[in-house]
């Protein structure tokens, strides 16, 4: 398993493409709060720290989805899937080994964009800010594992990615109709990343299986 994830772990620091889509939502967040303010004033963003702060959170989670979809779809549209299942490592550790090597990224890269954020907006409560990054790592959890199922089902990378973005939608959506409640308190964040976590790890075992009997 340790190979596998250190031989992940090549792949993706050599492929420049796979960091691209974790500069695009700060870029995009920062160029269209510039526009905003400088059109309106910065009296726009008052109280709409800790609502971006979730904003960009989510928008990063599902930016793993390149990484998750090249980790089956892209062996199997590169003919090598067959090939590492003959190998001598066990399907599990390969599929532990893909998938430790996936989900340090989109976190990593969720949660510094969040603290960037916070540091440049000191009016977001701490409060907020631990809400806003427990919602973060939930939408990772949530993402990454649906990305690999979909990988495991679909035959090119491109239609995994495609097929994951489309996850952007509820969040924005969620994020939306509920960031109020979700950042006035821990409790629902804490509780909603207590069932991303079991969500997650039901659909991640699903998804061990289905490679396994590939």
């Amino acid at each position: 398993m340790l190979h596998v994830f250190k031989h992940e772990l090549r792949l993706i620091f050599r492929d420049p493409r796979f960091w691209i889509p974790f500069i695009i939502p700060p870029a995009i967040l920062a160029a269209s709060q510039a526009i905003a303010v400088s059109r309106y004033g910065t009296q726009i963003m008052d109280g709409m720290g800790s609502y971006m702060m979730l904003l960009l959170g989510c928008l990063m989670a599902p930016m793993g989805a390149p990484l998750a979809g090249d980790s089956f779809a892209g062996e199997r549209e590169r003919n090598s899937l067959e090939l590492l299942q003959l190998s001598p490592i066990a399907p599990a550790k390969l599929f532990w080994g893909k998938l430790l090597a996936i989900i340090p990224f989109p976190i990593v890269f969720a949660l510094l964009a969040q603290l960037g954020y916070w540091f440049s907006h000191p009016d977001i409560t701490a409060l907020e800010a631990c809400a806003s990054m427990l919602g973060a790592l939930s939408a990772v959890l949530l993402t990454t594992a649906f990305s690999l199922m979909v990988s495991l089902r679909v035959k090119t990378v491109r239609a995994a990615t495609h097929m994951t973005l489309f996850f952007i939608v509820p969040l924005l959506l969620l994020v939306q109709m509920g960031h109020e409640a979700f950042l006035s308190n821990l409790f629902i964040p804490l509780v909603i990343l207590a069932l991303s976590v079991v969500i997650s790890i039901a659909v991640t075992f699903a998804g061990m299986k289905k490679f396994v009997s590939l």
